[in-house]
């Protein structure tokens, strides 16, 4: 069965699915989106549709009757090299979707998906061999559907979506406030901001509040005349003056004294300011980029923020979502720390992160985002002396109870790496539920992995329905 979207489609699709219902609905779906679909219910066929029709992606489903899933992509990349290959899995076979990634395929999604969020997949790649978008962004979607702007690396919806944002308004004059936990990485957001607007070839200059006292917060902001206070012994600028003509990255809004607000606004509204013990107006041409770890608008309700300054400041609000809602970047993030650090580390070589490991890391609720991914990766290379980076080498992850019992089970000797995994696993889902009393949603958000997921895992180990005393 093929079905064909408008003409001239967007590309074309072949579905490789067991299930008629899943394949029928993709079919539908694909071709309002404007694709061209083919479709197939077992490897085989999909195969001869491969040999006979100009396919750009297949999404395939891993486990089928007749070949599985990885023996097909073997298959696919030797008779089509320059098809993308998107495979399908189930919740809780997360190994066998990063064994898939290592032997060529270019993503995998979760089921149950929606249509929508396998758009969000395909279409990167396709924009990808169409050359990307005209205004020529410095972007790139590898083999395996991993995009990266500047430092900042992802292939899940939402960091997608980030990037498209951070095109979007990269070239706009107005204030942009970039919201997110603590580690998610707000900071290269900016520098990304930065360097695909017209004001790269000048100044990016990065000031925190949370970096300085309060008493020499605005002297190092707008700068001093000599003798200003005490120590004043030349005159300074600050760092609106020296960002001037380029971009100023002011983070940690949230903690800006009162005082210092009225000042801050002032200078947004009339782009000029005065140094301190100055009475000459300083002209400020520079683009703002603010970040804040909480939401301003709680603040401005508690009367901790002006909420002046803050409409001032969320002109254009771009939000990180935290580690724990993207799991997926979890393996593109470790391969690339693992790259960066691995120079450091004690074989100098450049290790493989084994399953188990990858899914102990895919496990974690990672309350310190991207900053302790890396952490964690940096210090596993510090131990590991071969050529697979294993869960022995992996660091406590979570609260010092349940890293405790992680330890503990990687060196219970010989107890199988398998049994090991899994008395670790069983051993969070128990904590988890306890913090939860008992409610599956709670422990699934806390263990950060689908409700379905976790009541699979309660019933494979066996654990009762538990609740904190």
């Amino acid at each position: 069965m093929v079905l064909d979207g408008t003409s001239p489609t967007k590309g074309a699709i072949l579905v490789v699915d067991d299930e008629p219902l899943k394949r029928i609905t993709l079919q539908i779906e694909l071709s309002e989106a404007g694709y061209t679909v083919y479709d197939a219910a077992e490897p085989h066929a999909a195969l001869r549709l491969l040999d006979s029709k100009p396919v750009d992606v297949v999404v395939t489903d891993l486990k089928m009757p007749g070949m599985d899933g990885l023996t097909f992509l073997e298959h696919v990349n030797a008779r089509r090299p320059d098809v993308h290959v998107i495979m399908m899995t189930a919740y809780g076979t997360v190994e066998t979707a990063v064994a898939a990634m290592k032997r060529g395929a270019c993503d995998y999604i979760t089921k149950p998906f929606t249509t929508q969020e396998l758009l969000g997949r395909i279409e990167p790649l396709l924009m990808c061999r169409a050359g990307g978008d005209s205004a020529g962004a410095d972007t790139s979607v590898s083999g395996d559907a991993v995009e990266q702007m500047g430092r900042l690396i992802g292939c899940s919806h939402p960091m997608r979506n980030l990037f498209e944002q951070i095109r979007t308004v990269a070239d706009s004059e107005r204030t942009i406030l970039v919201q997110g936990e603590s580690g998610t990485g707000k900071e290269l957001v900016t520098e990304a901001i930065h360097e695909h607007s017209r004001r790269r070839n000048k100044p990016l200059i990065k000031f925190s509040f949370a970096a300085l006292q309060p008493t020499v917060l605005e002297s190092e902001l707008f700068g001093h005349e000599k003798g200003a206070f005490t120590g004043a012994i030349r005159q300074k600028a600050g760092r609106f003056e020296l960002a001037h003509g380029g971009t100023l990255f002011l983070d940690d809004v949230d903690d800006i004294p009162p005082d210092l607000q009225v000042k801050l606004l002032r200078v947004i509204e009339h782009q000029q300011f005065e140094r301190v013990g100055g009475e000459e107006p300083v002209r400020a041409d520079v683009r703002l980029v603010c970040a804040t770890k909480n939401d301003l608008r709680q603040l401005v309700q508690q009367g901790q923020f002006r909420q002046d300054l803050y409409y001032r400041l969320h002109v254009i609000h771009l939000m990180i979502a935290p580690l724990r809602d993207r799991i997926e970047d979890v393996p593109v993030l470790a391969n690339h720390f693992v790259a960066k650090h691995a120079s450091a580390s004690r074989s100098g070589r450049v290790p493989v992160v084994s399953p188990h490991a990858m899914e102990l890391l895919m496990r974690h609720s990672w309350p310190g985002n991207v900053r302790e991914l890396e952490h964690v990766i940096e210090r596993a290379l510090a131990f590991c002396d071969g050529d697979e980076l294993g869960p022995q080498y992996i660091p406590p992850l979570g609260e010092p109870e349940e890293a405790g019992q992680q330890m503990a089970a990687f060196h219970e000797i010989p107890k199988p790496l398998t049994d090991a995994v899994a008395d670790v696993e069983s051993k969070l889902i128990a904590s988890a539920m306890r913090q939860a009393d008992g409610n599956q949603a709670q422990a699934a958000q806390i263990l950060g992995i689908p409700r379905t997921t976790l009541r699979d895992k309660i019933a494979k180990y066996a654990i009762n329905n538990i609740a904190s005393s």
